[in-house]
């Protein structure tokens, strides 16, 4: 089992003791051009401590997302998505994932133009399970019902995706099984919830190791 996106240190440790690898993400938020220099040497402090690392970006200009992924900065590359133009951007641009495309949103954030292009690119889709323990009820249901739109349109056009705490301290941790009951709850079958955290992320885990 792997867990893909965890960004604080206890988190980590915990999610250690559940999967059999688990990736540190570094969030940034960026506006213009970062400190490239600073940032490899964050980045190489990160890899020795955590091993596999991942760049989450957030931000509302496409350019930097070409920016980033140009750079190879030798970290997996996530997107985080709820801007349709980011959305569409990171797939372009052919990241590693686009984390939580619908949140912030009142659709999904996703179409089958989008979903064709996550499947042609090789871009997972990141279902994150944080969001949900952040939102009141009516803001729950309503992630809810997006996120089963988006497996839809996942599994017809065979787009490569993982289940995620996306975990900001320790208490949004969860167990391979909590995360399975949760792809189970968005319409996935047993076995599919079960390749979103070992076969996809697998593959996922091939880039950065290559």
């Amino acid at each position: 089992m792997i867990e893909l996106d965890v960004r604080n240190d206890e988190a980590y440790a915990l999610a250690e003791q559940w999967y059999d690898e688990v990736v540190f993400t570094k969030v940034i938020s960026l506006e213009k051009s970062p400190d490239y220099a600073a940032l490899n040497e964050e980045l190489s402090e990160l890899r020795a401590k955590y091993k596999h690392v991942a760049l989450l970006l957030i931000t509302k200009k496409p350019s930097l997302i070409r920016e980033l992924k140009n750079r190879k900065l030798r970290a997996l590359l996530y997107v985080q998505g709820g801007n349709l133009k980011i959305n569409r951007a990171a797939l372009e641009a052919k990241v590693d994932a686009l984390i939580s495309p619908e949140l912030g949103r009142r659709d999904s954030g996703m179409d089958h133009i989008l979903a064709r292009m996550a499947a042609r690119n090789d871009v997972a889709i990141g279902f994150s399970f944080s969001p949900l323990l952040r939102a009141n009820p009516y803001e729950r249901a309503n992630m809810l019902r997006l996120m089963m739109r988006n497996w839809r349109l996942i599994e017809k056009y065979r787009a490569p995706r993982f289940l995620t705490s996306s975990a900001e301290s320790i208490w949004e941790v969860r167990a391979p099984r909590d995360l399975m009951s949760f792809g189970i709850a968005l319409g996935m079958e047993l076995p599919q919830a079960k390749a979103s955290l070992t076969f996809f992320p697998q593959k996922i885990l091939k880039k950065i190791k290559n």
